[in-house]
């Protein structure tokens, strides 16, 4: 299966990429239009990884990571506005999960180690050869997609372990049950993200005849604030 997706390459053109969606979404940020034409030749028959954004400078290159947020920004260091360290460090809070991978000219120069420093994988010297290219991308896409498996597991387990304790308190509560066991269960669900503000009433009874006041103020707090989400209630107008 595929979707498609318009890309901002530049502040006037949007190019139409349909894409298949396992594939690697890659984002290059570069000065030289020769070379940014290059690199999308070096991808074109890679059928494992997606160019989503070309951006001629580090400044264009922060906005795209925020709009698209892309596995792997592929950087120079020496671009206008916004050199590719500051970019880079950028793009680190825009989107964290954005894995980046530096090219640079420098050599061993202290401007590597500073973006090894900031979190960057896999860097490469120019000039390099279209297979070192893609080695190094194919070398970041394993970490990528490695990484994706376990946030999805993660994100499986922990969804899982919500779906027990939510049907663990509902049942404590059908009980009538204050014991530890139960308290702890309690305990647990009031501090999760995911609750209800109905067995949080129920369990706020439960803690104030307890008298623990830390987690009663953490309830009312969550109360309070799922309140405030609730849309606006109109009265109905009467008939005449």
């Amino acid at each position: 299966s595929s979707y498609k997706i318009f890309i901002r390459t530049s502040p006037e053109t949007l190019y139409n990429f349909s894409m298949p969606n396992n594939a690697i979404r890659v984002l290059i940020a570069d000065d030289a239009a020769e070379f940014r034409r290059s690199v999308r030749m070096m991808l074109a028959d890679e059928k494992s990884f997606e160019i989503v954004g070309i951006a001629k400078d580090g400044q264009e290159a922060v906005e795209m990571a925020s709009d698209l947020k892309p596995d792997v920004a592929v950087m120079d260091i020496n671009m206008p506005r916004k050199d590719g360290l500051t970019a880079i460090r950028e793009i680190g809070k825009v989107s964290p999960h954005t894995t980046c991978m530096i090219m640079s000219s420098e050599g061993e120069s202290p401007l590597l180690k500073q973006a090894i420093s900031l979190g960057v994988k896999e860097y490469l010297l120019k000039p390099f050869t279209p297979e070192e290219f893609v080695n190094a991308i194919k070398k970041i896409a394993v970490q990528v997609s490695e990484d994706k498996q376990q946030n999805a597991a993660a994100r499986a387990a922990e969804a899982d372990r919500d779906k027990f304790l939510i049907q663990l308190v509902g049942s404590f509560l059908k009980a009538k049950r204050t014991d530890d066991e139960a308290i702890n269960a309690y305990t647990e669900y009031v501090m999760g993200s995911k609750v209800d503000p109905k067995t949080l009433a129920q369990l706020a009874y439960i803690f104030l005849s307890r008298k623990d006041w830390k987690t009663l103020k953490i309830i009312c707090e969550k109360m309070m604030a799922s309140e405030s989400l609730r849309p606006p209630q109109h009265p109905t107008p009467k008939k005449t």
